[in-house]
């Protein structure tokens, strides 16, 4: 999976049937399960080989600039610009218990919403839109509430989903949060 990919998901495909769908939420409502419970090498384990997890900087355009520029761009700096590789990087950090922005840990929830499922042009994948909040909190005056969208690809594999791609986009312009440990 690449960043380009993710860039033209625009929810113009054919939309999923309802199992589809209720199967789609399932998946999401258990992912986001896993990271409200730090199971994160379970999560881990669904995601594909080949994942891109890409959270791009958005750049803050007056509409009359957006046609000569657009807020994303592959070029610009990301929050996140990840493999399963550097994902892996990332776990062991937080597993090595030397990880300052987890120790005492940060308890934050989910919730997801407005989730769209449509076919692309691979029988094997899904796009899927999605609403996302996230608390999280950390000591007695550590907290923050962060809220975006994002564009995955699920992808098929042996009769379960996989993330094989991920866009989130994060609709703060200045993030205010002391770190950005979490997973989205």
């Amino acid at each position: 999976m690449n960043r380009e990919t993710l860039l033209t998901l625009n929810g113009e495909g054919q939309h999923v049937d309802q199992r589809t769908l209720f199967d789609v939420e399932r998946w999401l409502y258990r992912e986001a399960r896993q990271l409200n419970n730090e199971q994160l090498r379970e999560w881990y384990d669904n995601l594909s080989e080949d994942i891109a997890y890409w959270a791009p900087i958005r750049e803050n355009r007056f509409r009359r600039n957006t046609k000569k520029t657009p807020e994303i761009t592959l070029d610009r700096c990301a929050l996140f610009d990840e493999t399963k590789e550097t994902i892996d990087i990332r776990l062991g950090r937080i597993e090595s218990g030397m990880c300052w922005t987890e120790d005492p840990p940060i308890r934050q929830v989910y919730a997801i919403t407005n989730v769209e499922a449509f076919h692309t042009e691979k029988d094997d994948e899904l796009e899927v839109h999605s609403i996302f909040t996230l608390y999280r909190s950390r000591f007695e005056r550590d907290d923050s509430t962060l809220m975006g969208r994002r564009k995955d690809i699920l992808r098929k594999v042996d009769g379960k989903f996989q993330l094989a791609g991920r866009m989130i986009l994060l609709q703060q312009s200045t993030l205010l949060a002391k770190n950005l440990s979490s997973f989205f």
